[in-house]
């Protein structure tokens, strides 16, 4: 190979930020600040007592050239076909993505990074179902503006847009969808975290006790607890109850702050994208093709419910498979907002005039689904008395006494959770969308296109073909899952659902007969 090829072979690549290195502070600050701190106090440092602090500088180091030697092999550059990546000292990878290919475009930057103006760019395919990281590209850490240089050029995947003329008017501004209303945070301690949150001070307090080398044992604390919360007042017990409410309400209205904080939905009219910007520590924006979109899902959790609250997410090609918690989610369109308004968001994202999502159209499920979920409420509440029993004859209690009690809490509550879930179900066909919904403890309702419907898989256990009942589940390219299932259907009705939604698809497996 002549000089002049490699010259040719090199145009185009650019490296990642110097400033990348410096990321892995982190790790020495908060040791530094500790050892400056002892110093301060007893004006030496007895280094048999910071093993841990030696320890994180220690990594810092090893990070820090493991850093530097990632800055200095990596390479990256976007053609008109490809977006490629070539990385590694000894074991060297290059890959190497179709543009056509790209689903995503995701810009993320942490508190540190902010502080240094680096993001990171993630660049997600069509293998929605895959989490690994050959079907997606991670570029850490570039600069904020190229950054956003990158996510231009990457989606939509077209030429570098000419100067127009005088004479031809510029393309239109971003359409503002929807943006954070500050009162949106009242919904934020509508979450079972809530509890989690609140007694987060305990495991923190028994994490400071072991770094002081305080022994503590778990089982006798957790005894001593249950004692001391049955002996005291009754009075006294609820404020410890309130006291751990308020502090998870502090908690999730804090995370919601960090997750949610200057929100913004836009579309671009020009490029023909959605894009959410978020983040008030972490900033985070994902950018995404409309052409990709094959629907919305509204998402109801039962403490969101009871508050009239739901969430939005988009249901699309190329979506990354994560956790669907309170810092949202691949795909996440809406924080915890007012139902009304995640309607009208749904309506303007898939350009209805009206939402899909509205519960008025879905059609209910036969009575046989009701009586399956009574029965599985009717199998929990034994088993829960069941236990009961065995914990109390362990312990020593009264088995009778303890089986009663939680009997009278978790037949009722069961009972209650197996109509709401019965309630909870329904579908119908509405326009270009399947729309099903179901789930007690976790409503969601899902409006996906019928275009996107790639295949059906129809499931019946010995129960519900005893009760005439079928799980019918469509499958798509699009979405975190990959499936969408419409539970409890009547057989009959689930297949010609299936049918009038995909004309054709089903038309061998079925023999239609006159009434």
């Amino acid at each position: 190979m002549t000089v002049e090829d490699m010259v040719v072979r090199s145009v185009g690549w650019r490296r990642l930020d110097p400033r990348m290195c410096l990321v892995n502070l982190r790790w020495i600050l908060p040791p530094l600040g500790i050892l400056a701190l002892t110093a301060l106090h007893s004006g030496s440092v007895n280094w048999e007592d910071h093993k841990l602090q030696i320890v994180s500088a220690l990594l810092f180091v090893y990070l820090t050239c493991s850093e530097m030697v990632r800055w200095r092999t990596t390479r990256y550059r976007v053609t008109d076909e490809q977006v490629e990546v070539h990385s590694g000292l000894f074991w060297r990878r290059h890959v190497a993505i179709p543009r056509d290919r790209l689903r995503t475009v995701d810009v993320t930057s942490g508190p540190v990074h902010r502080v240094l103006g680096l993001s990171i760019v993630t660049m997600g395919t069509g293998q929605a179902l895959r989490t690994d990281r050959r079907h997606q590209l991670k570029i850490d850490a570039v600069s904020v503006a190229e950054a956003g240089v990158l996510r231009e050029e990457l989606l939509p995947r077209s030429q570098p847009a000419k100067p127009a003329p005088a004479d031809v008017p510029r393309a239109r501004a971003a359409e503002q969808i929807a943006r954070l209303d500050p009162r949106w945070v009242r919904y934020a301690p509508l979450s079972p975290l809530v509890f989690v949150i609140g007694l987060a001070p305990l495991s923190q307090a028994y994490n400071l006790a072991e770094r002081l080398g305080i022994p503590v044992d778990i089982g006798g604390a957790v005894v001593g607890a249950v004692e001391f919360l049955v002996s005291i007042p009754g009075w006294l017990f609820a404020v410890f109850v309130v006291m751990v409410l308020v502090a998870g309400a502090v908690g999730t209205v804090l995370l919601f702050a960090e997750s949610w904080w200057r929100f913004r939905l836009e579309r671009d009219p020009g490029s023909g994208t959605l894009r959410v910007n978020r983040g008030l520590i972490t900033t985070r924006s994902f950018t995404l093709e409309e052409r990709r979109l094959r629907g919305a899902e509204l998402l109801e959790p039962f403490m969101l419910r009871w508050g009239k609250g739901a969430r939005l997410k988009a249901i699309a090609s190329g979506l990354r498979q994560t956790l669907d918690g309170p810092r949202g989610g691949s795909g996440a369109l809406l924080p915890p907002a007012p139902r009304r308004l995640a309607h009208e968001t749904a309506a303007s994202v898939l350009r209805e005039a009206e939402s899909p999502l509205l519960p008025a159209r879905l059609r209910a499920h036969p009575r046989a689904a009701l009586r399956r979920r009574l029965f599985r409420a009717g199998a929990a509440s034994a088993a829960a008395v069941a236990a009961a029993a065995l914990l109390a004859a362990v312990a020593g209690w009264s088995v009778g006494w303890s089986a009663a009690v939680v009997a009278v809490v978790a037949v009722p509550v069961s009972v209650v959770l197996a109509v709401d879930a019965y309630r909870s179900l329904g579908h119908t066909l509405h326009g270009a969308y399947l729309v099903t919904r179901a789930g007690a403890l976790r409503r969601r309702t899902v409006a996906l296109q019928r275009a996107g419907i790639i295949g059906w898989t129809v499931t019946r256990s010995p129960l519900q073909r005893r009760s005439g009942l079928a799980t019918v589940a469509a499958t798509t390219a699009a979405g975190t899952t990959g499936t969408y299932v419409v539970r409890d259907v009547g057989y009959g009705d689930g297949l010609m659902m299936a049918d009038e939604a995909v004309p054709g698809l089903l038309a061998q497996f079925i023999e239609k007969t006159a009434e």
